[in-house]
């Protein structure tokens, strides 16, 4: 009995494994070709992405409402006015100034463009990069005969976000506004008190004396705080005149408000820093009697999102943790802004 089922199974063919092996060999030769040209797509797009600094992106056009021929670009400067650039994951963010600077370009290019419709929601930010949007604003109303430009205020259009608004042939803000704090403010940190309490020192080797100027472990001479004061002095003159020009006030009229204070809107309505209160739809009507236009669609710029960037929105890389510390205190070096700073 045992002899016949040993011969039985002897007689059995054995199952062959040659097609589960060359099924599995594809598999993997399939997996690794598809992974190869991911790494490729993904190294291709990262390398246009890190390198590319938008010159050449496109635009689309969002409709907001009118309809017709001519058009109005509307901009929005929110957030704090930089041309610094802001990382989010593996990607850097173009600073507001340039963002807003390519957009007032691509409008400028449009000849069916006849003004921008600028809304500011700023609490300022740094000087250099206000004073070119101003520019670049001035700029786009001289391209072409009759381009116009008004500024809307909503929540805040205090310092540097007043400064851009100040190429404006109008200014209307809402009912609810805080705007003015029209002024220049450096601001640093000192911790020499605390250095000396826990005994950290600075070293510091300088080619001249002022080469360490607000340095934290020290305290600033009365030499270094009068030249911090004359740099500040000369930005503060630079903001002045703008609004006494913008404004058609006397640079002594505006020094009488002009002290870093500031208004609701029905307060600045006296003071002449703003035309009118109003919202979307009436500023819309005041951009129509500027232009002479009675038809006009208005339209925002969007731009499309990098695949790379769209791939990795969702992720999370090398995520830190911030301490408690005004934004102030985290920047590398101290700076000149026209920038309402409450914050603690």
């Amino acid at each position: 009995m045992q002899e016949n089922i040993i011969n039985e199974q002897i007689s059995q063919p054995k199952k062959s494994t040659l097609g589960h092996w060359v099924a599995i060999i594809i598999i993997l030769v399939l997996l690794g070709v598809s992974a190869l040209m991911n790494i490729g797509l993904i190294a291709m797009l990262a390398a246009e992405n890190m390198g590319s600094d938008d010159s050449s992106s496109k635009y689309t056009e969002e409709l907001i409402k009118g309809s017709g021929r001519k058009k109005v670009v509307c901009i929005e400067a929110f957030g704090v006015i930089s041309l610094a650039k802001t990382s989010s994951g593996l990607f850097q963010e173009q600073g507001l100034a340039t963002r807003i600077i390519k957009q007032i370009d691509e409008a400028e290019k449009d000849k069916n463009v006849i003004a921008i419709l600028l809304l500011v929601d700023s609490p300022g930010g740094g000087v250099t990069a206000s004073d070119i949007i101003y520019e670049r604003l001035l700029k786009f109303k001289k391209s072409k005969e009759g381009r116009k430009v008004v500024a809307l205020f909503r929540d805040v259009a205090a310092s540097g976000g007043y400064y851009i608004s100040a190429a404006a042939d109008k200014i209307v803000a809402h009912r609810t506004t805080i705007t003015g704090s029209i002024g220049v403010i450096l601001s640093s940190i000192n911790v020499k008190g605390l250095g000396d309490k826990i005994g950290v020192r600075d070293v510091t080797i300088k080619s001249g004396k002022y080469k360490d100027i607000l340095n934290p472990f020290r305290d600033a001479s009365p030499e270094e705080l009068e030249m911090l004061q004359n740099v500040v002095n000369d930005l503060y003159n630079r903001f002045v005149s703008i609004v006494s020009r913008s404004r058609g006030m006397s640079v002594a009229d505006v020094k009488k408000f002009a002290n870093g204070s500031i208004f609701s809107a029905p307060h600045a309505l006296t003071l002449g820093l703003i035309d009118e209160i109003g919202g979307f739809d009436s500023t819309v009507d005041l951009l129509k009697e500027l232009t002479g236009t009675k038809k006009i669609k208005v339209v925002r710029y969007k731009r499309a999102m990098p695949f790379l960037e769209m791939l990795m929105s969702g992720m999370s890389v090398n995520p830190k943790i911030d301490l408690p510390f005004p934004n102030r205190w985290k920047s590398q070096s101290p700076g000149f802004k026209y920038l309402w700073q409450p914050e603690l």
